[in-house]
């Protein structure tokens, strides 16, 4: 009999998360398993609980929350062999779309009865991990700021009202990267480390990404003319904009980032440090199930 820890982030989702506990409940009952329901209470408890769900133990241990929720469960699992489950009740669910889990809470709980654990990729920062995507520059921006904007509008609105706000505002960042053994001084728009295919709410960044393959793609895009800028923004949508002259993308295993000053520097939704920085794949990092 399957045994199963929920960890809950009650302000996921504004509350999207915490309202799915009776559905939780029902199918646990309905299949006959065993199970906790745990709420988080503060930034990385989730962690912390997944952590010690590993020795307690459980079978699965599921995340019910948004990206940065996720991205906490994960670091607590990360190198054991208790799989990931992924209920995606947050607002962009961008990892839960890299993985083709249902985004609906239904058909994602039968992927938490009838799914089976693969083995996905962790990319190291630090003392933590990522595991979709983390970037630099023009949208890193805007996860920062895009705290102040929600006391106005609220889900994806928020998203779009910041990265307006901040196509107004941004200045264009200088900075030296080194991707693997190759070294670039550069001005950037953006530079996103790519694990996964989606981020932002659902922009495919990396069209030709593999969350299993023991690679990240590294993806420059340098400084776009402001005039273009509103003509261009779908084919980054898309996921159709790898072949415009601003970008390049690079298979890669390692990164380092050095920048004038103290960046933000935003993973799976979150900014999770600032530069100088360095990422490393760990491949086979840890267990999901989709």
């Amino acid at each position: 009999m399957k045994k199963l820890l929920f960890i809950v982030n009650p302000a996921a989702g504004k509350g999207a998360a915490l309202g799915a506990v009776p559905s939780i409940t029902q199918f646990c009952k309905q299949y006959g398993f065993k199970y906790e329901i745990t709420k988080t209470q503060y930034k990385g408890h989730a962690t912390a609980l997944a952590k010690s769900a590993i020795s307690l133990p459980y079978d699965v241990v599921v995340a019910v929350g948004g990206d940065g929720t996720v991205m906490e469960v994960a670091n607590g699992l990360v190198g054991s062999l208790t799989p990931l489950g992924i209920l995606p009740m947050g607002t962009g669910n961008d990892l839960s779309k890299s993985l083709n889990i249902p985004l609906k809470i239904d058909p994602a709980l039968s992927v938490i009865a009838r799914g089976k654990p693969k083995y996905m990729d962790a990319v190291s920062y630090g003392n933590g991990y990522f595991f979709n995507v983390a970037s630099i520059g023009f949208d890193a921006e805007i996860a920062r700021d895009i705290q102040k904007v929600k006391r106005w509008v609220s889900g994806k609105a928020a998203y779009y009202l910041a990265a307006f706000l901040k196509f107004i505002t941004y200045k264009h960042k200088d900075v030296i990267l080194e991707i693997d053994n190759a070294k670039i001084s550069t001005r950037i728009l953006l530079f996103a480390i790519a694990n996964g295919t989606h981020y932002g709410g659902g922009m495919k960044v990396n069209p030709n990404g593999s969350i299993d393959d023991g690679y990240m793609e590294a993806i420059l895009i340098t400084p776009v003319p402001r005039f273009k800028f509103p003509f261009l923004f779908w084919k980054f949508v898309s996921g159709k904009y790898l072949d415009l002259p601003y970008v390049k993308a690079y298979r890669c295993k390692n990164v380092k980032i050095h920048s004038n000053g103290s960046l933000p520097v935003n993973g799976d939704g979150d900014i999770i440090a600032t530069t100088p920085i360095q990422f490393s794949v760990l491949n086979r990092g840890i267990l999901v199930l989709c």
